[in-house]
């Protein structure tokens, strides 16, 4: 692609709530990595960066209740799939979802004194709904995985059969549709395999930043948090990178 054509999608991502939003989560996760625990002046700038860019993405969400609201309304909280333990696991996610937000919130208020109270409660609730969301998402993830596998073998098996009569149109015709489910199911697994990375760099610093005790809780230095945040966001922008000439 030309430089305008880069150019372009990077301003097509950036025009994007979420788009922008990858691109702030992306950079407090560098800043992260160069501010680390030292004492130096410019670490010490560093981690200001961090709490700004972070508190930007903390403003942000407080309008994201609606959305998250609409989308899981639109679609029906994840109950409109045909698959039991899919649906049920699209339902729970929906929940955590929609209940990370206000403990958030209520988190915000009491930092900033609007309301009385302590706001670490309310930031362990949303780390733990975090986590708990990421490790449904990691499960469902492998669960379609395995659907997929299940329905290529079977399109695999057909593809035989229908060699045994080769020439006839209508078998010619089946083979080519089922070559193209085979592909986009190709294309699916590989997304699912890049979201199951995302979301395992994010559920090892979610759980890292867990009270002590719990699994790896506080064992990771910041640094480290930064490189598994910084390679989730990469997957993350990867995936959902806009087209060249699309803007909006």
């Amino acid at each position: 692609m030309s430089f305008l054509q880069n150019l372009a999608s990077v301003v097509s991502l950036l025009e994007t709530y979420r788009g922008r939003d990858r691109v702030i989560r992306f950079l407090t996760y560098a800043a992260m990595f160069m501010g680390s625990n030292g004492k130096t002046p410019a670490q010490i700038k560093w981690r200001t960066v961090v709490g700004e860019l972070g508190a930007c993405r903390v403003i942000l969400r407080l309008f994201d209740d609606l959305p998250m609201l609409l989308m899981n309304l639109s679609t029906g909280f994840g109950l409109k799939d045909k698959r039991p333990p899919i649906k049920l696991l699209n339902f729970l996610s929906a929940l955590l979802n929609q209940g990370f937000y206000p403990s958030e919130h209520i988190a915000w208020l009491r930092q900033k004194k609007i309301i009385s109270g302590e706001p670490r409660p309310y930031l362990l609730i949303g780390l733990f709904i975090w986590a708990a969301s990421l490790t449904v998402e990691l499960i469902k993830s492998l669960l379609k995985i395995h659907y997929i596998n299940v329905q290529s073998v079977q399109l695999l098996k057909q593809k035989e059969l229908d060699k045994s009569s080769e020439g006839d149109d209508a078998s010619s015709s089946q083979n080519a549709e089922i070559k193209k489910t085979l592909s986009r199911l190709s294309n699916e697994r590989r997304d699912i395999g890049l979201l199951m990375l995302q979301t395992c760099c994010d559920l090892t610093n979610a759980v890292s930043w867990l009270p002590p005790g719990l699994l790896w809780a506080g064992s990771l230095s910041p640094r480290a948090n930064a490189v598994f945040g910084m390679f989730a966001t990469v997957i993350m922008l990867y995936r959902n990178w806009p087209p060249p000439n699309k803007r909006g």
